[in-house]
């Protein structure tokens, strides 16, 4: 396990791309913004106030908080994932991009092409138990 969370720091500081991961969750995560992988569309995307187009109630904390985690996103069907694209291949959301210092953490149960959508799959740096197992 302190191997792969040494792994997961040094793609912290790198921040080349959004991590998916499956020996940790949310609740883990003492100062991230926690996304349930359940979340509306609605809650995910920003929203009309009057004429103004704001962004989601979500967004604003991630100039204090760093991380955005999608937390167990094998919980809803590959279908559903898609709604998470736009964060994970541009780092924004309708209108909003995410501050450039952001990681993105998705959480897995288990990783798997299953369970996983594979377009989610190619946008994301793995770190996981099986091929940790095989090394």
């Amino acid at each position: 396990m302190e191997d792969k969370k040494e792994v997961l720091f040094s793609y912290f500081k790198t921040n080349v791309a959004p991590i998916l991961v499956d020996f940790i969750f949310g609740k883990d995560f003492n100062n991230a913004v926690i996304l349930s992988a359940d979340i509306s569309v609605n809650e995910l995307n920003g929203h009309y106030e009057d004429i103004n187009f704001v962004p989601p109630f979500w967004f604003n904390e991630l100039k204090d908080k760093k991380i955005l985690v999608i937390d167990k996103i094998d919980n809803v069907l590959k279908d559903e994932q898609l709604k998470f694209i736009e964060l994970l291949k541009y780092k924004k959301i309708s209108t909003f991009s995410l501050p450039d210092d952001v990681v993105i953490i998705v959480t897995a149960n288990k990783i798997n092409s299953d369970t996983i959508h594979e377009e989610i799959l190619s946008l994301v740096a793995k770190i996981w138990g099986e091929l940790w197992n095989m090394i």
